[in-house]
């Protein structure tokens, strides 16, 4: 809020400066301002100093709320700065908007008023540089990434000069009383440091993360977490010395202290970490580590450069997430008693993308500004964008009984799905197509104005593709980063849209041709999972991908199957978790149990506490779970899943898991070998693959790729030793063997308590080709292997 009085000389915004609001010795000041026909909306109207003082006192012991005195400098030598304006800023998920819109990591509310009329006649200008002011103020502080202003709806001044410095409306919402403000109908606005930089002609903010100590911090973790790995995968081979490890190449020399932990596991100290050049110390570098080890890495002439972007990309990113993950694991754990809001909260706080990954964060292709607007950890809730594709090149398929207008207006509603016809209608009028022809597709809106608008002119301009504007919900990116989560809607689907974004060693587009078998596969699923006792007695669901979309383009259909180009314009929904919990459960991805807070605690430790129950107690339900139905699901019908943390959706109660939900389906199911009967439509998951290579399901995707790091966490913070988190494991399975005595041959053809198992290297497959990690027609012959590892579900009584 702000009053529209003006000092006789217009300032500029850099003239003003800012001090704390001193209730004691201010509130006489501000009471003279608030007590005005021109501070109106502000509310105080009427009121004693001694109200104005109290009032004040409060917000000065709330930590939500900041209230700062803007200054003019002393005009003459002896005299005092002058007071010329209050602002107020706040955390607006802890204010009156607190549900009110969707919020966003990076909001931050403002308030502002002008000094009152004994400060002299008005002048224009001086309203503009004030709040010119305000906001370069927030902006300084590189966490504040868009600014919320919630005036009256009847302050129409005002509504002009948030315009003019950026600000966005967003629609009228209707608010509470809050500790200094009135109940109002409110005019919602928001700016980014974009439109804020774009209104005052100024520079660029969306590097404001950046900065030499976040730099800093990033490297040692990156550095850090790229030696375990490549160590790992046997790429690299520190020597022990003094209770140290060094690696060297060249003049080179990095000396750190680790621990090594079972499955050869490194956990190496980021602070402990030293790099000499030709014996003087240096700053930590990422980049430059793998420049130097580029052999050793197997980094060909033409990966190099592109990996190479991606640890800067990771890096940039890690100092982002040093800002925004400000979450304990403990208030995690706990959450808020919001089941929904919590799942996205916990979505966005996680700092360290797949755990295996060195260069886990590429997203290559997104500017600086798409990151702060498309990034996970942003917590940005965006609208999609839609088009409309003729059907003599695109195709819908869904599960049995779904349409696709009957889908779209449960999505979209009545009245926006109506909006988007009549554009669609106007559209057809001019091409001469009919509207009836058409369907619609969800799209991500980097990808429509980076990709689909540029490669595919042609169908735009012959009105085949219509650009139908945005939907009216909206949506957080997940960690998989072209997924969305309905934060408007959170019972309507999940959306799963194309980007063409390289991010770990893929461009994340989706296949038009394995959309449309996508409802088949899911179909499946379900009658395998609805008539599986052991799935059923263990809660384990699916979230179905329901229907999905695909458009070819004629162009590209001569190129190969693998070619980016054929997969750019795709969509899918599934069923949201939302819908699958009951009241007093909670979800979290699983990838979450791995998140590690800026204190170094566990998230999956907080878990364990909260929920009271005896750690191995809490680890049994947990195998029981997440582990047990993975095996289950490939003894008895050869079937194997994706199931690392993103995949898969922990049901929480009090902090125990009882429950997975399975997703991301038809892109990652298989089914190993021809024992498993299949309808026509779903052959294509079937793999043909050596039996050796059955058991590295678990092995390679379960036991190393996520039970590796969640072991040492938990011992790390005493919660269970590392034996013991093993042992417990082979209890369960062997409790499962046990109860399904008719899996006990294809149970023990796993070999899952042999002494070692073979070592599948993921960064390997990253180096080899950043670009195509693995052709998606024949992964099993691309994998790479570097030994075995001793396994650690062995001699535990098996």
């Amino acid at each position: 809020m702000i009053t529209t009085f003006e000092p006789a000389i217009a300032p500029a915004a850099t003239d003003i400066s800012f001090r704390r609001f001193d209730p004691a010795a201010d509130a006489e000041l501000l009471h003279g301002w608030v007590n005005t026909e021109r501070a109106r909306y502000w509310g105080m109207n009427g009121t004693s100093v001694e109200q104005v003082r109290a009032a004040y006192a409060a917000l000065d012991a709330d930590p939500h709320h900041h209230v700062l005195l803007g200054l003019l400098p002393a005009t003459a030598p002896g005299r005092e700065p002058e007071a010329v304006m209050l602002l107020e800023h706040y955390t607006p998920e802890h204010s009156v908007l607190a549900g009110a819109y969707t919020h966003r990591h990076g909001d931050a509310g403002l308030h502002l008023l002008l000094a009152g009329p004994g400060n002299g006649p008005a002048r224009p200008g001086f309203s503009a540089a004030a709040m010119e002011a305000a906001i370069a103020h927030l902006f300084a502080d590189p966490a504040v990434l868009r600014i919320v202003v919630e005036p009256d709806a009847g302050n129409t001044a005002i509504h002009s000069l948030n315009s003019r410095l950026g600000f966005c409306p967003a629609g009228r919402v209707e608010l509470p009383a809050g500790p200094d403000t009135p109940a109002k109908t409110a005019l919602l606005s928001f700016c980014t440091r974009a439109d804020f930089a774009a209104a005052t002609y100024g520079p660029s903010t969306a590097t404001a993360h950046l900065s030499p100590a976040r730099w800093d911090t990033a490297n040692r973790h990156v550095l850090a977490k790229a030696i375990a790995e490549f160590t790992h995968e046997r790429l690299l081979a520190p020597v022990p010395g003094n209770g140290t490890w060094s690696l060297s190449v060249g003049d080179l020399e990095y000396r750190f202290a680790a621990t090594v932990h079972q499955l050869e596991h490194w956990v190496v100290d980021p602070a402990s970490l030293e790099v000499n050049r030709a014996g003087v110390s240096v700053a930590p570098d990422a980049a430059g580590f793998v420049l130097a080890f580029r052999q050793e890495l197997g980094l060909s002439e033409a990966q190099l450069p592109v990996y190479l972007e991606e640890i800067g990309s990771t890096l940039a990113g890690h100092c982002y997430k040093q800002l925004h993950s400000t979450a304990s694991a403990a208030e995690l754990a706990a959450g808020t008693g919001d089941a929904v809001a919590d799942f996205q909260r916990t979505e966005a706080a996680m700092t360290e993308g797949h755990p295996c990954f060195v260069a886990n964060n590429g997203r290559l292709g997104l500017g600086a500004g798409d990151y702060l607007d498309y990034a996970p950890e942003t917590g940005s809730a965006i609208e999609l964008q839609w088009l409309a594709a003729h059907n003599s090149r695109a195709r819908f398929t869904a599960l049995y009984g779904i349409n696709a207008a009957g889908l779209l207006r449960e999505e979209l509603g009545e009245a926006q799905m109506d909006l988007l016809n009549a554009r669609l209608a106007a559209a057809c009028a001019a091409s001469g197509l009919d509207p009836e022809e058409f369907v619609f597709i969800p799209v991500h809106p980097w990808q429509w104005d980076n990709k689909l608008a540029v490669s595919f002119a042609p169908d735009v301009a012959t009105g085949h593709l219509v650009h139908l504007g945005a939907g009216a919900d909206l949506y957080q990116p997940q960690q998989s980063i072209r997924t969305f989560f309905n934060r408007s809607n959170p019972e309507r689907h999940y959306v799963k849209t194309a980007l063409s974004v390289l991010n770990m060693g893929f461009m994340r587009g989706l296949s038009a041709a394995y959309m449309e078998g996508t409802p088949a596969i899911n179909a499946w699923l379900t009658s395998v999972f609805d008539a599986d006792a052991e799935l059923q007695a263990r809660g384990t669901r699916l979230l179905r991908e329901v229907a999905a979309v695909g458009y070819t383009n004629s162009l590209f259909n001569a190129a190969g199957q693998n070619a980016p180009q054929r997969k750019m314009l795709a969509a899918l929904w599934r069923e949201s978790p939302a819908s699958r919990i009951e009241d007093g459960q909670a979800l979290a991805t699983m990838a979450s149990l791995l998140h590690i807070d800026a204190a170094g605690a566990s998230l999956a430790a907080a878990h364990v506490r909260r929920s009271g129950l005896a750690p191995a107690e809490w680890l049994a339900r947990y195998f029981d779970a997440y582990l047990v139905p993975l095996v289950h699901c490939l003894c008895r019908y050869d079937l194997v899943f994706m199931p690392h943390g993103e995949n898969v959706i922990m049901v929480f109660e009090d902090s125990v898991p009882v429950r997975v939900l399975h997703k991301d389906l038809a892109e990652e199911v298989a089914v190993f070998g021809d024992r498993q009967p299949l309808p026509a439509e779903v052959e294509r998951i079937r793999i043909t693959a050596p039996d050796s290579e059955r058991r590295l399901a678990i092995f390679t995707d379960v036991v190393d790729c996520f039970l590796r790091f969640l072991a040492p966490a938990l011992a790390r913070e005493g919660v269970c030793g590392e034996d013991e988190f093993w042992a417990i494991a082979v209890q369960r399975l062997l409790a499962y063997r046990e109860r399904n005595p008719e899996q006990a041959a294809a149970f023990d053809a796993l070999e899952l308590f042999a002494p070692d198992f073979e070592l599948s290297c993921l960064n390997r497959l990253q180096l080899r080709n950043n670009q195509q990690m693995l052709d998606l027609a024949d992964q099993s012959g691309g994998l790479i292997y570097a030994g075995t590892l001793a396994n650690p579900l062995a001699g535990h009584g098996a």
